[in-house]
C-alpha cells in the first residue's frame, strides 16, 4: 500500500520542488520549473513569528504508513517569514494545500483550496501556539487489524488499535482535516475535520464514515415531574428515580444496555446520574439522577440516546452525602412493623393500607379442591415472647401439607417492574417450613414468586434476592416472569405449630413501585 500512494502522488510533486525568490527572504516563494506556475496568491501575516519556517504540502499527499519523514520534494513550496512574519506566495497552483508554519515548538497551518474561480487565500493576523493533539477511534472493518488515520496536508499518519482507537500528537493548532481508511481496501471509513487546540489534547469521539449519520434522539425531563408528592420538602443533596416505560421512552433505538443514554442540562452538561436498572427486553428500565441544590428541583433536563458510538455517561456515586435516614426512605418500603396494632399493613403515606389477612386452606387431593376458613387478624397480634421490641405476629395452627395457613396483604393497586428490587427482608421464627411469596392476585393467571424454607425457633432475619426466589413448578413462574405482575405479598406455613412474623420491608425500591 505504501508504494501505491508513493506512486500515485509523490511523483506528479517531485516536479514543484521549491525555492525562494532572490528578493528579501521569505517574503516570496516561486518554482523554477514554468510547468510549475499557477495565477494563485497566498499572503499570511503572523504576529512576532519573524524567520518561522514554513512548507506548503498538497491535500492529496499521504505520508508513508513506516513512519518515513515526508521528503522536501514532496512540498509544493518552502521558505520563510519575513522579518515583519509575513508570508507572500505568488503564482500559486491551484488545487487544496495545506501551509504549516513553525518555530521551535509552536506551529500553526492552514488549509486552503484555490481555483480559477478563487485565485486568493489570505490570514491578516495569526499567531504561532504550541502543538496540541488529537485522539478518537474510527469503526474498524470486520476481519481487518486495525485501521489508518491521516492528516492531510501535514503529512501525518498513524495506525489504529484493534479496537480503532487512536491518537495523534505533536499537530499544528489550527483547522485540519483527519481521514481513515481501510488497511485491506484503501477505502475511506471515515473523515472529519478539527480544530487542533494548542498544549491540549481534543477527543473526537467516534468518526463517522462518508455519509454516515446518527439518529440522534430526545426527550425532555422535568424534575417535578419524579418528584412524588411524599418526597417533599426535598432534602439536599437528593437522589431522585426517572423511570422509562414503553410509555414514555422508545427502547428499540437505544443500546440494549442503556450506555448511550445521556442526561445534561440547560448548558449542554452531564447532569450527575447513575443507571440503577436497565432491561431493554421488557422495556423497563430506572436512572437515579442526584439533586444539588434547590435549584435543581425546578430544573428541565434533556436525556439523549441513540448515538451507537457515544461514550458512556460517567457513572457517579449519586449518593455520596445522603443522609442515611434519606437513602433509607428513598430505597425502601416497608409492609408490616405490626406496632400499630392494626388489621391492615404498614404500607407508608399515601400509599392505600390494605387489610391483612390469615387463612387456612385444607385441600383435597381427590377432588383438587380447597377449602378457605378466614381467622381473624387481631387476636394474632402480641408482645414476642423472645425479646423482640413492639407488636409481632404469632399463628398457632394445624396443619400438614397439603394443608397451609395462609398470612397476606395486598401492596400495590397496581402492577409495576419490581426488577431493580435489591431484596426483600422479614422476620421469621416458628417450626415447621415457609413459603416467602410475591404474586399477582388480581389477574386471571396467579403468577408467583416464591422462595421456600424451614424456620428456627430464634428469630432470623430471612434476606432474600431477586435469585432467591426460586421455586419454579406449576403456577409457580419464578422472579423473571412474576416481577412486573406482584400485587400480593404471602407467607404460606405447614409441616409444623406455629410460625411468627415480624418487620417485612423490601429494598431497592419505593412508594412509587405501589402506586
Amino acid at each position: 500500500m505504501n508504494a501505491l500512494y508513493k506512486t500515485l502522488v509523490l511523483a506528479p510533486f517531485a516536479l514543484f520542488c521549491a525555492c525562494t525568490n532572490s528578493g528579501t527572504a521569505g517574503s516570496t516563494t516561486e518554482t523554477e520549473n514554468a510547468i510549475a506556475r499557477g495565477d494563485g496568491t497566498v499572503t499570511i501575516r503572523l504576529n512576532d513569528a519573524a524567520r518561522a519556517a514554513y512548507r506548503v504540502l498538497p491535500n492529496s499527499f499521504v505520508a508513508d504508513t513506516a513512519g518515513t519523514p515526508v521528503p522536501d520534494s514532496a512540498y509544493t513550496y518552502m521558505g520563510e517569514t519575513d522579518s515583519a512574519g509575513g508570508i507572500l506566495i505568488k503564482d500559486h497552483l491551484e488545487g487544496s494545500f495545506t501551509i504549516e508554519i513553525e518555530k521551535g515548538d509552536s506551529a500553526i497551518a492552514f488549509q486552503y483550496t484555490l481555483s480559477k474561480e478563487n485565485k486568493e487565500f489570505a490570514v491578516k493576523s495569526a499567531k504561532l501556539t504550541a502543538r496540541g493533539a488529537v485522539m478518537g477511534a474510527v469503526s474498524v472493518p470486520e476481519n481487518a487489524p486495525h485501521a489508518w488515520v491521516h492528516v492531510p496536508g501535514v503529512g501525518r499518519v498513524v495506525k489504529t488499535d484493534t479496537l480503532g482507537n487512536f491518537l495523534i500528537e505533536g499537530l499544528p493548532t489550527g483547522k485540519l482535516s483527519i481521514v481513515s481508511w481501510n488497511v485491506q481496501t484503501q477505502d475511506t471509513i471515515a473523515e472529519t475535520s478539527v480544530e487542533v487546540p494548542a498544549k491540549d489534547t481534543l477527543d473526537l469521539g467516534h468518526i463517522l464514515a462518508p455519509g454516515e449519520t446518527i439518529n440522534k434522539q430526545s426527550m425532555s425531563v422535568k424534575a417535578s415531574g419524579i418528584i412524588s408528592s411524599w418526597m417533599k420538602p426535598v432534602s439536599i443533596p437528593s437522589v431522585m428515580t426517572l423511570r422509562l416505560d414503553s410509555a414514555n421512552f422508545d427502547f428499540a433505538s437505544a443500546k440494549g444496555d442503556g450506555s448511550d443514554v445521556h442526561l445534561l442540562d440547560k448548558d449542554g452538561n452531564e447532569v450527575p446520574m447513575q443507571v440503577d436498572f436497565w432491561d431493554s427486553t421488557r422495556q423497563s428500565a430506572a436512572i437515579f439522577v442526584r439533586l444539588e441544590s434547590q435549584k435543581d428541583t425546578s430544573a428541565t433536563w434533556t436525556l439523549e440516546w441513540g448515538d451507537p458510538y457515544a461514550k458512556p455517561q460517567e457513572q457517579v456515586d449519586v449518593w455520596k452525602s445522603v443522609s442515611d435516614s434519606l437513602k433509607y426512605a428513598l430505597n425502601s418500603v416497608e409492609f408490616f412493623n405490626f406496632d400499630s396494632k392494626a388489621i391492615v399493613n404498614d404500607l407508608p403515606s399515601p400509599l392505600k393500607k390494605y387489610d391483612w389477612y390469615v387463612q387456612l386452606h385444607t385441600v383435597d387431593t381427590l377432588s383438587d379442591s380447597v377449602t378457605v376458613k378466614t381467622l381473624t387478624p387481631a387476636s394474632f397480634l402480641q408482645a414476642d415472647t423472645k425479646g423482640r421490641p413492639g407488636t409481632v405476629a404469632h399463628i398457632e395452627y394445624t396443619a400438614d401439607y397439603p394443608d397451609y395457613i395462609v398470612f397476606g396483604t395486598r401492596v400495590a393497586q397496581h402492577t409495576h417492574d419490581w426488577g431493580r428490587m435489591d431484596s426483600l427482608v422479614v422476620w421469621l421464627r416458628g417450626d415447621g417450613d415457609y413459603e416467602i411469596i410475591l404474586e399477582n392476585l388480581i389477574d386471571s393467571l396467579n403468577y408467583k414468586a416464591s422462595h421456600k424454607g424451614k424456620l428456627s425457633s430464634n428469630w432470623e432475619r430471612i434476606t432474600l434476592k431477586p435469585e432467591d426466589f426460586d421455586y419454579v413448578q406449576r403456577d409457580y413462574h419464578g422472579w423473571d416472569a412474576a416481577r412486573d405482575k406482584i400485587t400480593n405479598f404471602t407467607i404460606f406455613a405447614y409441616n409444623g405449630s406455629e410460625i411468627w412474623i415480624d418487620n417485612v420491608r423490601a429494598y431497592g425500591i419505593n412508594v412509587d413501585e405501589f402506586k
